[in-house]
């Protein structure tokens, strides 16, 4: 499973920096063309600390199969203490265009959106993924996952994908992929921001 890669070598090092000692993580099946974000009660989420991910990553591929997905959330903990990752996913399409706006917007983003700094890019086959790693309180968090959707690049397009805040706040946490699922790859690491 190429998530785990992904998470020792990119996210660790950030929750590590962010003092961060336990993850959740989310096993879904996704069906295309539904509305619900789990229409079938698919969803199950494991608490795992930090540095057991990568073997509970094995162990979900080994449980699971490629039938499910596997995300972080966006709920993060350091011993009782629960926060919340900033974690967005992107509504422009790759291009080598869309991908220097976005660069190049990031700066300003941050001023907007402090939970995006220290954070990373990621890429995937038809978007970006913005994470952040500054654990926010759940007001925080709330506050700018709504203000994510006012933002801008610097060429005026809209950054965020409206529909992922939207399942994100009902729920009460952000989800984003990590291993190769239905003929997607692990998203791409681009830099850190």
């Amino acid at each position: 499973m190429k998530g785990d890669e992904l998470f020792i070598e990119h996210y660790h090092p950030g929750l590590v920096a962010a003092d961060v000692g336990n993850v959740v993580l989310r096993i879904y099946q996704h069906i295309v063309g539904l509305a619900s974000d789990d229409p079938n009660r698919s969803t199950r989420v494991i608490y795992s600390p930090r540095d057991e991910v990568e073997d509970r990553l094995t162990l979900i591929s080994d449980l699971f199969g490629e039938e499910y997905g596997v995300a972080i959330t966006s709920t993060v903990s350091n011993g009782v203490l629960q926060r919340n990752l900033l974690l967005l996913d992107c509504s422009l399409p790759v291009s080598d265009e869309n991908e220097q706006d976005l660069r190049m917007s990031i700066r300003g983003m941050q001023r907007h959106l402090p939970g995006l700094a220290p954070g990373m890019l990621l890429r995937t086959i038809h978007s970006y993924h913005l994470v952040g790693f500054n654990p926010l309180t759940l007001e925080d968090w709330q506050a700018q996952m709504a203000k994510s959707i006012l933002v801008r690049t610097v060429s005026g397009q809209p950054i965020v994908d409206v529909r992922y805040i939207g399942h994100s706040l009902e729920r009460g946490y952000g989800s984003l992929r990590i291993n190769d699922y239905q003929d997607k790859p692990t998203p791409d690491y681009i830099c850190d921001i």
